[in-house]
C-alpha cells in the first residue's frame, strides 16, 4: 500500500464476497453465532490505515505496536501508513475505494462475514482492532447481494 492500491476494486469486491459466501454456507449448516478474530502480524498496519481515514484521526493516534515493536520501528510504521494515505487517497464516503487502497484481503473477508451475518440475521462477535476494522468497512452494495461464489 505505500507503493500503490493494496488491491483492485475487483479485489476488494472479491474477498467480501468471500466472506460473505463463508456465512451463507454456515448458516446452511445450522451456525446460529459468529465471531470474529485475527492474529494481528502484520495486518495492524493496514487495520490503523482504515482507521484513521474513517474516524479522520492523525495515523500516529490511531496506531500501535501490534506486536510489541521498537519505538523505531512503530516511527516507521507511521511514517509507511501515513504515505501510503497520501498516495493513493482513500475515500471515506466510500468504503470499497478505502479497503482497496489501505486494505487487506483478510480484513475484507471479516468484513464480508460481518455484512453477510447482518443479511442473515445472525449475531457476530467482533474481537480485537482488525476484525474492528473490518466492522469499518460497511459498503453499501450496489447489487442484491449476498451472492456466492
Amino acid at each position: 500500500m505505500a507503493k500503490g492500491s493494496a488491491m483492485t476494486r475487483a479485489q476488494a469486491e472479491q474477498a467480501l464476497q468471500s466472506g460473505i459466501g463463508i456465512v451463507g454456507n454456515l448458516v446452511r449448516d445450522g451456525v446460529e453465532l459468529l465471531a470474529t478474530g485475527d492474529m494481528g502480524i502484520g495486518n495492524t498496519t493496514s487495520s490503523s490505515a482504515i482507521l484513521s481515514v474513517f474516524s479522520g484521526r492523525p495515523v500516529c493516534e490511531v496506531t500501535g505496536r501490534g506486536t510489541g515493536i521498537s519505538d523505531t520501528a512503530l516511527e516507521n510504521k507511521i511514517r509507511v501508513i501515513e504515505k501510503a494515505i497520501t498516495l493513493n487517497i482513500p475515500d471515506a464516503k466510500d468504503p470499497l475505494d478505502v479497503l482497496a487502497k489501505v486494505g487487506g484481503f483478510e480484513i475484507g473477508e471479516i468484513a464480508g462475514l460481518i455484512l453477510g451475518a447482518a443479511y442473515h440475521r445472525v449475531p457476530v462477535v467482533i474481537d480485537g482492532f482488525i476484525s474492528t476494522a473490518g466492522a469499518l468497512v460497511r459498503p453499501w452494495w450496489p447489487r442484491p447481494w449476498p451472492r456466492t461464489p
